[in-house]
């Protein structure tokens, strides 16, 4: 994987390109041989069913961004508009001048405006239900710090006993949040717990993310390297001695904006997600 930082010249990027096809094209070869050779057909079979698995939830998760984006301008300004219209009917009908026709005829155009609200009203908390459902669903599939931020704002005292309004924004701002991470690379430093010779421990690691696919850490004394990848039952972190932790800490030097900018390499993970 090539993390490109700043813009380079015509030439550079060139030789670039050629360093870039070649390592990725004999990993991919080496991966599919040692598959092919290797695998039982019972693995095939499981592996082909979680592929299927996480593309199912890749289509819901930018079905349910496409949808929102679409609905909840039209949603929100319908509920103005109703509360706005309720709020005219009943200053009407507290004005002494309105004769007694006026103000069965304001009644009822507010009884139906009221119903009309109830209707749409039921019809969003449906809506509410089934899309924190998948949430829920794709929550433990999402990187570490995400799936976290996450958890924190889904367990914040005000949103147990939230009404529907408040619960369509939150819904609204971890969308807008799963977008931001995919489009980004971020990094944190925090412990993981790690197979090593004397079984598994936690250790503190560097951790390198790109979008929310994939991932890649360096133990902070450089011993323990390895890359991260979502899978259907949650993120799971892999020993891989491909990876450099020299490079690791360099994309976050630039990052970080300590060091200039340059071309790095990095072992990717093809999955039917990303």
């Amino acid at each position: 994987m090539i993390i490109s930082i700043n813009k380079v010249s015509p030439a550079a990027t060139n030789n670039a390109y050629m360093n870039i096809v070649n390592p990725i094209k004999i990993i991919l070869i080496a991966c599919l041989f040692t598959y092919c050779t290797v695998a039982e057909a019972s693995k095939v079979q499981q592996a082909d069913s979680l592929i299927k698995d996480w593309l199912s939830i890749e289509q819901q998760r930018n079905a349910m961004i496409n949808d929102w984006h679409q609905q909840q301008p039209l949603l929100e300004q319908r509920l103005v508009l109703l509360k706005q219209e309720q709020a005219q009917l009943e200053k009407d009908l507290s004005t002494a001048s309105v004769n007694d026709t006026d103000v069965e005829k304001k009644r009822a155009q507010l009884l139906e405006s009221q119903n009309n609200m109830e209707t749409e009203q039921s019809q969003l908390e449906s809506s509410l239900i089934k899309y924190y459902q998948l949430v829920t669903k794709l929550q433990i599939q999402l990187p570490p710090p995400l799936n976290k931020a996450w958890q924190n704002k889904l367990t914040e005292p005000e949103f147990q006993n939230a009404d529907t309004t408040l619960r369509l924004g939150t819904l609204l701002a971890l969308l807008e949040q799963l977008n931001d991470y995919q489009h980004r690379i971020s990094h944190v430093q925090s412990a993981l717990v790690l197979p090593s010779n004397s079984g598994d421990k936690e250790i503190m690691v560097h951790q390198l993310y790109l979008g929310l696919s994939q991932a890649w850490y360096v133990s902070l004394d450089g011993s323990l390297v390895g890359r991260g990848q979502p899978n259907p039952n949650g993120w799971q972190w892999l020993a891989d001695e491909r990876v450099d932790g020299d490079i690791v800490l360099n994309a976050i030097a630039m990052i970080e904006r300590k060091t200039e900018a340059t071309f790095l390499q990095l072992p990717i993970t093809l999955s039917g997600g990303q």
